[in-house]
């Protein structure tokens, strides 16, 4: 009877064992990982899923400065050429003898001078008047460098046009003018292609200005070519005449 019992309580234990054995297994899942492994598989998903939705932020947030950078970039540069435009067409009021290029450079500092505003307010102080500097990375400050530029052509072109007389000022100036609005406009057409939504549209009309202030100063110069030779004309004649009567 003992012998009995002792194999009946050796069979409970094994069966017991292989009870357990199986419920262990029946726990896990069916590539081998455990209810704890799941767990921690699904902790570290959350928190990869978390990782990628921040990352993902902070690359729209970097873009969208990126995006704000740019425009007061474009806005900066477009204002330092409005401010020369200005300042040249004060200077054509002044010299101006025909009244027709004095009410020409008397609408282009009317005209450009929102535009010039409007672009001093989008870039904000980027329009400082600190030197240029080196960046960490070796980088120039470029806007800086294109207001240094500008002070340089606006001087240079003040001293051209101011050492011209009376009668060759006009052409001159216009001549000058078709120049500066022919730049503007390539300059619009390729900025318009790195700006915002809401600045394109800025730039859209003022290239609108720009193209139609460049036929104007177009036609006011062939007027003067036309009033140049019908001088020359009347010139010719009357020294032929004098010639004859003689």
């Amino acid at each position: 009877m003992r012998k009995m019992f002792w194999i009946s309580s050796i069979a409970f234990a094994l069966l017991a064992a292989l009870t357990s054995g199986n419920s262990a297994l029946a726990q896990q899942s069916p590539g081998g990982q455990t209810r704890s492994g799941q767990a921690n598989q699904s902790q570290s998903g959350q928190q990869s899923s978390q990782f990628g939705q921040t990352s993902g932020t902070q690359a729209t947030q970097q873009g969208q400065h990126q995006g704000a950078r740019s425009d007061q970039e474009i806005a900066a540069c477009l204002a330092l050429e409005a401010n020369n435009e200005i300042e040249i067409s004060k200077l054509g009021q002044e010299r101006a003898q025909s009244q027709q290029v004095k009410d020409f450079a008397q609408q282009m500092v009317r005209d450009h001078s929102p535009g010039a505003q409007e672009m001093q307010r989008m870039a904000g102080n980027l329009l400082s008047e600190a030197q240029p500097q080196r960046s960490a990375q070796g980088g120039l400050d470029w806007v800086a460098v294109k207001k240094q530029i500008g002070q340089q052509c606006l001087q240079s072109t003040r001293q051209e046009l101011s050492q011209k007389s009376a009668e060759e000022f006009d052409r001159c100036f216009m001549g000058q003018q078709i120049v500066a609005h022919m730049k503007v406009v390539d300059e619009l057409k390729v900025l318009r292609n790195y700006a915002s939504d809401q600045l394109r549209q800025s730039l859209d009309k003022e290239l609108q200005t720009a193209e139609h202030h460049l036929q104007m100063a177009k036609q006011i110069e062939q007027g003067l070519d036309r009033h140049e030779r019908t001088a020359r004309q009347g010139q010719s004649n009357q020294s032929t005449g004098r010639s004859e009567n003689k």
